[in-house]
C-alpha cells in the first residue's frame, strides 16, 4: 500500500509540473536618446516573471530596477560630461531571458584649448592646441588687432588655431587676447592670452643702424661698403653694456643723418663721423632722443647747423664740433652736462654770441676760429673768472677768430693773463728786476720779443732803441726778451750763450733798457712771433698788443709790432724824428751815372739802381747814396739764380738828387715816393725811367728792371709791371739804410716780381679766389709767361709745374699746397714756404725756371728744362730735406705767420 502511495504522489507532482507557462520577457522601445542635457525617458517592460535591470554606464539610473511582471521603468541619464557621444544600455533578465534598451547621448559641447602662449619677439605664425565640438568663432581684442592675426584652425575637431604675430619692435614686452566663443551659446567664451617678448636691444639697434646706413648711401662706400648681414662698418654693440658706438671715417657717406638715429634712445654711448665732406644737412630733431650720449665728435664735414637739441644729454663728456667749414647759426644753449670735460668747437663758421649757458665751461671749452661776436660781460661776471678762462690751456685760442672777435670793451683786465713772467728775473748782466715794479714806476712799459735772426726785428728794434732814448725821462720804459729757435748765428757762436746775446745787445745799443734771455724764461704769448710787442700802463692795464695774442685782451687791439708800436708811441709821447730842416743846394751830380757791374756772358741785361729822399751831402765818392746803391746789387745777387748767372747782367746806378731827405708830407723828393695803405709805396714811374735812360746804351723802357731804394725806415715795398714793355719799377725801403733788412724786400719785389714777374704766395683774404682774380692771373701766364708760380687747379697733370711734380729729383721739395695768389681757397702753390711767400731766403724751383729761362732770353743764350735741371742740382741738394710734396690744406697765416708782407705788385697796361 505504502508502495501505492508513493507512486500515486509521484504522478500528481508531475502532473503539476507540466502545467506552468513558458517565460517571457520584452522591452520596448530598445533604444532611446538623450540630449547633452540628460533627463528620463519611460521604458515598458513585459514579463511572466520577475526581472532584474542592469545599467552599464555611470550615467545612468532605472527606477524601478526589479519586478515581476509587466512594468513601466523610468531610465534616467545625467548630462553629458564627455566631448564625444555616449552609447549605454539598460539590460532586464528574467527567467533566463534578457531584453535591452540602448541608451544614447549626445556630447557635451565643449571647446578645450591649451595653457597662455609666449611669442617671441620677432613674431611670425603660431599654432595653438584645441579640441571642439561645436562651431565657434575667435575674436582678437582692439588692441592687439594690430598684431595679433587669427588665420584659421588647421585641422576639424581636433587640431591647431594658427595665429600670425608681427614683430615687437618695442623695448618692453606686450600683451594681447583672443576670446574664442561657441556660437550657440552654450559654451562659455575661452581666453587665450599672448604675452610676446620685447625685441633684444642687440637686434633694435642693428635694425636702426641698417636704416641709417641706407639713408646715408652705405651700399656705395667706397672705403668699406654696407653688406647687410654681413659687413656693418663703424659701428659696434656692448653685448655687455647694452650700448652702441658709431665711429665712420672717411667712408664715403652721402646725405644726411636721418631721422632714425633717435630711436637708439639710451643705447647711442659714442657717436664720432670724420672726414666725410658730402655729409650735409643738420642733426635731425629726434637727436634729442640720445641721452645716453657721451661723446659727439663731428670734423670735417659738409653739414651747415646744429640744432638746440642736447637738453637732456646729462652724460656727455666730450662735445666736439670741428673743422666744418659750412657749419654755421648759433651755438647750441641747451648744452648742461654736468660730467663734461672736452667742449670743443672750432674752425666752424658759427656766429652770435657765446651762449651765457657756456660760462661754467670756461677752462675747458675751445670755440676759436668761427665768427661768434658779442660781449662776454654776461658770462664771466668777475675779473677773476675771466682771467681763468683767458689763461686756461683751451681758453687761450677762443680770441683767434680771423677777423670776428668779441666785444670786451666794458672789461678792464690787468694784465690779461699776464704772458710775462712772474717774480724776479735775472738779466743778461746778472742783476734782478720785476716785471711789476718796473711797470708800476714808468708811465708806459714796453714788453718787446725780438730775435737776432729776425728780420722784422731788425726794422723795429733800431728805432725802438731811439725813441726810447728819446723819451726815456718822460717815463718810456722798455724790457726786451730775446727769442732764440737756432743755434748758431752763421758765424759758429750759439744763440742761447748769454755772453753771445750780451755782445748783441751791446753791438746794436739795446743795453739801455732791460733784457732778459727768452730760453731762461719760457712764457706763454712770446713763443712764437717776432718781433711781438705790447704797451702796459702804471697800473698794468694794456693799452697796445700784438694782433696775434690769443686772448681778449690782447686780441682787440689787433696791432703789428713792426709797423705800429712806434706810431702808437708817437700818439703818447711825441714824434719820433725831430723836423729835418735841410734842403739840397747842389743839384750837380743829379743824373750822375755809376756802372756797378758789367757782364761778362751773353748779350747783358741791363738794371738800374736808384734812391730817393737823398740829398747832396749824401752824393759825395762813397759816400752813403754809392754805398747803398753797390749794397743793393750785392742783396740782388745774393741767392740762387740769380748767385750763379750774375756775370749775365749789367748793374747801373744813376744818383738822384731830392730837395729834402725824408719822405712824408712836407718833404719833397726827385722821384716823389709816397706810401698808401699798409706796406704799399710808390713815385714817379716816368721820372724813374726819366733817370734810368741816361745810362749810356740804354735807349728805352724795353725789358727794363728800375729798383727805387727810398730813404725810409717804414716797412713797404710794391713793384710796377709795364705789360707793354716788360718792364718794372720795384719800390723798396731803405731801411735806415741797413742792407741786412732791406736785403729779402729788395729779393721780393726787384728779384721775384720785378725781374721773374713772378706772383706773391702768401695771402691776403681768407677765401676762394674770386673769377676776375683768376682770369687776371690766367691772362697775364698766358700772354707774357708771368705768375708761373701759382695755379688755379690742383691737378697733377694740368698744373704749371706738373714737369717737378713728375721728376723724382724733386721728390720731398715740389707739391701742391693751397693758398697762395693772395687767397686762401683755390689758388695753389709749390711749396709750403719760398721768397715769395715769407721771404724766405731761397726762391722754389718753378719760380726758379722762370727767372733761368728769363736770363737766358734776355742774354740772348739757348736753353732747356733739362739744362736748366743739370744747374739747379746746387739748389736741391738745399731743398730736398726739408720740404714735402703732399697735398695740403690751407695753412692759417692769421694764426701761424709772423711775416708782415709788402704790396703785391700792380699791372700797369
Amino acid at each position: 500500500m505504502k508502495r501505492i502511495l508513493n507512486f500515486l504522489f509521484c504522478a500528481a507532482l508531475l502532473l503539476m509540473q507540466g502545467c506552468q507557462p513558458e517565460p517571457y520577457l520584452t522591452v520596448n522601445p530598445t533604444s532611446i536618446q538623450f540630449n547633452q542635457d540628460g533627463g528620463s525617458q519611460t521604458v515598458h517592460v513585459s514579463a511572466n516573471y520577475a526581472w532584474t535591470a542592469f545599467v552599464s554606464g555611470t550615467d545612468l539610473t532605472v527606477s524601478p530596477s526589479s519586478g515581476e511582471g509587466d512594468a513601466s521603468v523610468t531610465i534616467t541619464a545625467s548630462p553629458a560630461s564627455a566631448a564625444n557621444p555616449a552609447t549605454s544600455s539598460v539590460t532586464f533578465r528574467s527567467e533566463g531571458l534578457s531584453a535591452s534598451v540602448t541608451v544614447s547621448q549626445e556630447a557635451k559641447s565643449a571647446i578645450t584649448v591649451g595653457s597662455t602662449t609666449k611669442i617671441p619677439a620677432e613674431g611670425g605664425s603660431f599654432t595653438v592646441d584645441i579640441q571642439y565640438n561645436t562651431d565657434f568663432s575667435v575674436e582678437i581684442e582692439a588692441g592687439a588687432r594690430s598684431w595679433i592675426t587669427f588665420n584659421g584652425t588647421k585641422a576639424l575637431k581636433n587640431g591647431k588655431l594658427e595665429f600670425s604675430f608681427t614683430e615687437n619692435e618695442n623695448s618692453e614686452p606686450r600683451t594681447g587676447k583672443a576670446t574664442i566663443n561657441d556660437k550657440s551659446g552654450r559654451v562659455a567664451p575661452i581666453t587665450l592670452t599672448f604675452v610676446q617678448d620685447e625685441r633684444s636691444k642687440e637686434t633694435t639697434a642693428r635694425l636702426i643702424m641698417e636704416e641709417i646706413y641706407e639713408a646715408m648711401d652705405a651700399g656705395n662706400w667706397t672705403k668699406e661698403p654696407w653688406k647687410p648681414g654681413i659687413n656693418m662698418p663703424g659701428y659696434y654693440f656692448d653685448s655687455n653694456k647694452e650700448k652702441v658706438a658709431i665711429n665712420l671715417n672717411d667712408f664715403g657717406i652721402k646725405g644726411e643723418i636721418p631721422d632714425c638715429i633717435g630711436a637708439f634712445g639710451d643705447m647711442l654711448e659714442t657717436l664720432v663721423i670724420l672726414n666725410e665732406p658730402n655729409l650735409t644737412g643738420t642733426l635731425p630733431d629726434s637727436f634729442s632722443k640720445l641721452v645716453g650720449l657721451e661723446t659727439l665728435y663731428i670734423h670735417n664735414t659738409g653739414m651747415t647747423a646744429v640744432p638746440d637739441v642736447f637738453g637732456d644729454m646729462e652724460q656727455l663728456k666730450y662735445f666736439g664740433i670741428t673743422s666744418n667749414p659750412s657749419m654755421t647759426g648759433p651755438l647750441p644753449a641747451s648744452l648742461n652736462s654736468p660730467f663734461l670735460e672736452h667742449l670743443d668747437v672750432f674752425y666752424c663758421c658759427f656766429v652770435g654770441e657765446l651762449p651765457a649757458s657756456w660760462g661754467k665751461y670756461a677752462a675747458i671749452m675751445d670755440v676759436s676760429n668761427n665768427r661768434l661776436t658779442g660781449k662776454l660781460s654776461h658770462i664771466f661776471q668777475n675779473e677773476d673768472d675771466l682771467n681763468a678762462f683767458v689763461n686756461s690751456e683751451k681758453g687761450k685760442n677762443l680770441w683767434q677768430q680771423e677777423g670776428y672777435g668779441f666785444d670786451i670793451s666794458d672789461l678792464d683786465i690787468p694784465g690779461g693773463g699776464m704772458f710775462w713772467p712772474e717774480g724776479d728775473i735775472e738779466d743778461l748782466d746778472g742783476n734782478l728786476f720785476n716785471f711789476r715794479d718796473v711797470i708800476k714806476n714808468n708811465r708806459y712799459t714796453v714788453y718787446v720779443s725780438w730775435a737776432p735772426w729776425c728780420v722784422f726785428s731788425s726794422e723795429l728794434m733800431p728805432e725802438l732803441r731811439d725813441y726810447h732814448a728819446k723819451y726815456r725821462q718822460d717815463g718810456l720804459e722798455v724790457i726786451a726778451t730775446i727769442q732764440t729757435d737756432v743755434t748758431d748765428d752763421g758765424a759758429g757762436k750759439p744763440w742761447t750763450d748769454h755772453a753771445r746775446h750780451k755782445q748783441e745787445v751791446e753791438t746794436k745799443g739795446y743795453g739801455n733798457w732791460y733784457n732778459f734771455l727768452f730760453t731762461d724764461y719760457i712764457t706763454r704769448g712770446f713763443l712764437i712771433f717776432t718781433p711781438a710787442a705790447e704797451v702796459y700802463d702804471a697800473q698794468g692795464h694794456i693799452v697796445f698788443s700784438y694782433e696775434k695774442y690769443p686772448d681778449p685782451a690782447r686780441n682787440r687791439f689787433n696791432k703789428t709790432a713792426s709797423f705800429d708800436l712806434i706810431p702808437f708811441l708817437e700818439s703818447i709821447f711825441g714824434p719820433a724824428e725831430d723836423p729835418d730842416t735841410y734842403e739840397s743846394s747842389d743839384y750837380s751830380k743829379d743824373g750822375e751815372v755809376m756802372t756797378l757791374q758789367r757782364a761778362s756772358v751773353g748779350k747783358g741785361i741791363d738794371i738800374v739802381f736808384m734812391g730817393d729822399a737823398y740829398t747832396d751831402k749824401d752824393m759825395e765818392p762813397n759816400g752813403t747814396y754809392e754805398t747803398v746803391m753797390k749794397q743793393a746789387m750785392e742783396e740782388f745777387f745774393a741767392i740762387e739764380p740769380y748767385k750763379s748767372f750774375r756775370n749775365h747782367f749789367n748793374v747801373y746806378a744813376v744818383k738822384v738828387v731830392s730837395k729834402n731827405g725824408r719822405i712824408g708830407e712836407g718833404y719833397t723828393t726827385a722821384l716823389s715816393t709816397f706810401f698808401g695803405v699798409g706796406a704799399y709805396m710808390e713815385g714817379n714811374h716816368d721820372k724813374c725811367y726819366e733817370y734810368a735812360l741816361k745810362v749810356p746804351g740804354i735807349t728805352s723802357r724795353e725789358d727794363l728792371l728800375v729798383t727805387v731804394v727810398a730813404n725810409t725806415r717804414r716797412h713797404a715795398g710794391t713793384t710796377f709791371m709795364f705789360a707793354d714793355n716788360m718792364s718794372c719799377v720795384a719800390y723798396i725801403p731803405s731801411m735806415a739804410n741797413d742792407p741786412s733788412v732791406f736785403g729779402s724786400i729788395l729779393r721780393h719785389e726787384a728779384g721775384g716780381h720785378g725781374f721773374g714777374f713772378l706772383a706773391d704766395e702768401y695771402v691776403q683774404f681768407n677765401e676762394t679766389a674770386p673769377a676776375e682774380h683768376i682770369a687776371e692771373y690766367n691772362e697775364a701766364y698766358e700772354k707774357y709767361g708771368w705768375y708761373a708760380n701759382v695755379d688755379f687747379t690742383n691737378d697733377p697733370e694740368k698744373i704749371r709745374w706738373s714737369r717737378f711734380l713728375a721728376d723724382e729729383r724733386y721728390k720731398g721739395e715740389i707739391g701742391i699746397y693751397e693758398g697762395g695768389a693772395l687767397y686762401t681757397k683755390g689758388a695753389y702753390r709749390p711749396t709750403v714756404n719760398s721768397m715769395m711767400r715769407e721771404n724766405m731766403e731761397y726762391f722754389n724751383a718753378p719760380s726758379r725756371w722762370a727767372i733761368y729761362k728769363r736770363i737766358m732770353e734776355r742774354s740772348g743764350e739757348s736753353y732747356s728744362f733739362e739744362q736748366f735741371l743739370e744747374y739747379d742740382a746746387v739748389n736741391r741738394a738745399v731743398t730736398a730735406a726739408t720740404k714735402s710734396a703732399a697735398v695740403r690744406p690751407p695753412m692759417k697765416d692769421a694764426a701761424n705767420r709772423r711775416f708782415v708782407p709788402t704790396a703785391p705788385p700792380v699791372i700797369v697796361k
